[in-house]
Formats: C-alpha cells, sequence, structure tokens
C-alpha cells in the first residue's frame, strides 16, 4: 500500500496525525479573521519539530480549497523537517463559497475532472479560483467534503457525486466536515449511492458528538472516525474522548480511530503565544490512555488505522 504526501508516494507514514492545519495564507470567505491566518513556515516548522522529537511522522493538511491553501509551503515543511505531509483537495461548508464561485456552476463531472487533476498532476497554487493554474509537483492524497450541522448544506449533496467520482478514480480516501460530529451515517449513505464504501471514508470532528453508541454505529459499518478534539478543553475535557476511546476500542472497533488535533488556530501554537500546540497529542494525551490500558488502541490509531485509511486504492 502507498500514501500520497507532497513530495511523492510513500509506502510507510509512521505516527501520523489525521487531521491538522499549517497554513492558510489567504483571507478565509467568512471569518476574514487575523486568528484563522497561517502562514508562516518558521512557525510551523517549529511546531513540527518539537513533535518530531516525541515520534511525529507524518499529518494530513486538511486545508481545502478556497482557504489560502499552499501547496508551495507544505512541500517547503516536508522538505525542511522531513514530514510526511498528506494535502487534500475538496471543499469546505457550501456557506463559505458565494453564489458566483464555480462550484455553483460547473457540473459534477467537470468538478471532478478538476478534483483528479489536484490528485494526479498537482495541486493548484491558486486554489482553484483561476483563471490560471499554476500546477504545483505536490499533489493531493485525498478529498475533503463538508457538511453543516444536522444538514447536508446548499448543493452538497450535488458535490458529493463529483467527490466520489474523484475518489473512485484516484483511490484517495474521501475526508470529512461532520459538523458538530453529525451528518455522518447521511454522509457515508450519500457517499455509498455512488460508489465510495465506508472505508474509504475518515469522519472528521465527529468526536464532537462524544456518543458512543453512534460512533459505534459509524465504525461498524467500516468508516474512520477521526478524533481530532483532545487539547481543546473549550469543546469539552479529554476524560470524554478516553471514555470513547475505551468504549470503542471494548467493542472490537479500536481499528477504526484516528487521532488528531486540528490547531487551525494562531492562538492553539505556541510559537505564535498560544497553546496547547502540536506536542499534546503525544506529550500529554497518548500517556493518559497508556495509563489506562489502552496503549495498543492508540499506537493502531496512530500508525496502522492511518496507513490504511489513507492508502491509495485505485478503482479497478
Amino acid at each position: 500500500m502507498t500514501v500520497r504526501t507532497v513530495l511523492g508516494d510513500v509506502e510507510e507514514i509512521g505516527v501520523t496525525y489525521a487531521h491538522e492545519h499549517f497554513f492558510m495564507t489567504g483571507d478565509w470567505p467568512v471569518r476574514n479573521e487575523p486568528d484563522y491566518r497561517l502562514d508562516s513556515l518558521d512557525a510551523a516548522v517549529a511546531e513540527v519539530t518539537a513533535a518530531q522529537r516525541l515520534g511525529l511522522s507524518a499529518v494530513v493538511e486538511m486545508t481545502p480549497l478556497g482557504f489560502g491553501r499552499s501547496p508551495s509551503l507544505m512541500k517547503a515543511l516536508a522538505e525542511r523537517t522531513g514530514l510526511h505531509v498528506i494535502a487534500v483537495t475538496g471543499f469546505h461548508k457550501s456557506t463559505y463559497y458565494s453564489d458566483a464561485h464555480w462550484l455553483r456552476r460547473y457540473s459534477p463531472d467537470e468538478i471532478a475532472e478538476l478534483l483528479v487533476a489536484e490528485i494526479e498532476l498537482g495541486m493548484d497554487e491558486y486554489g482553484l479560483v483561476g483563471p490560471l493554474v499554476r500546477r504545483s509537483p505536490a499533489r493531493a492524497g485525498g478529498i475533503k467534503i463538508a457538511t453543516s450541522y444536522h444538514a447536508f448544506g446548499r448543493g452538497v449533496e450535488r458535490l458529493i457525486g463529483a467527490v466520489a467520482a474523484a475518489a473512485l478514480r484516484t483511490g484517495v480516501p474521501v475526508v470529512t466536515h461532520c459538523d458538530k460530529g453529525t451528518m455522518g451515517h447521511e454522509l457515508l449513505d450519500a457517499l455509498s449511492s455512488d460508489g465510495v464504501e465506508a472505508d474509504r471514508v475518515v469522519l472528521g470532528h465527529i468526536d464532537h458528538n462524544p456518543d458512543a453508541g453512534y460512533l459505534a454505529s459509524l465504525a461498524e459499518r467500516g468508516a474512520y472516525l477521526a478524533f481530532d478534539r483532545p487539547g481543546r478543553i473549550k469543546y469539552g475535557p479529554d476524560s470524554e474522548i478516553v471514555a470513547l476511546v475505551a468504549e470503542l476500542a471494548g467493542r472490537g472497533l479500536g481499528h477504526r480511530l484516528l487521532f488528531g488535533m486540528d490547531l487551525a488556530r494562531r492562538s492553539y501554537w505556541p510559537g505564535l503565544g498560544g497553546g496547547p500546540g502540536l506536542t499534546y497529542l503525544l506529550e500529554r494525551f497518548v500517556p493518559r490512555l497508556e495509563a489506562e490500558g489502552l496503549g495498543e488502541a492508540a499506537k493502531a490509531a496512530l500508525i496502522a488505522n492511518p496507513r490504511a485509511a489513507f492508502a491509495l486504492r485505485p478503482e479497478r
């Protein structure tokens, strides 16, 4: 199995964070707030190298089209640190894109072609805002799709068809934003109807809905559950996530877990005056799991599971 990184396809990725953000260099479509501007390569290198001393080897950089995604900075980060960076193409919530955006006008087939090119040829340095394309040698290794709170959002069901077609052609997984942990089953149903099986889907932010029964029902379908809330206590204590890991591992579903931190704000980075920082997961959260007898589940969530979840599986 191989995983597509910005420096090329690799067979082993090691300890992997499944949901991070290092570079959002332009204005967010709606939230034009300085705290969301991540544009410092040096700051990213400092965050990464601190976590690498604890064992970090790879990250999934989840910044989609339209959010100042920077293939050149991701590539530079990988070259300076040796970090495996898995980038994504695709979209955030539909409310973040204006009525004039091309995703409102292009057909699903046309959108699928744009996504396939980002995966097979290289990502556009301009994020496909047009009219010119500056093709980077760095290729995407996943396709993002996002839903709203308890709803798909305007036009998302149409986008899902394009995302599914591109994922099937290229073999990359579909990675999702599940707002407040909702719409998990609805996303799996919609993707399945277009041919994408649940074991090719990573459900992001799903631990924002800390209902063990609900999460188990998603994992039992084969989906990967990305727990990206540890350390961000304002959304709930780590004890909730520890309890979820224990419950799911106890049900034999530990092979469906992934971990990340989703540090998408300057105020989350120690080098920029905030916290908890990229080291928190390995320095604080994983030892807590180990103390609860969940060391094997933690190891799987960081190494074996992401390697399987992000492996290329082209359509046969």
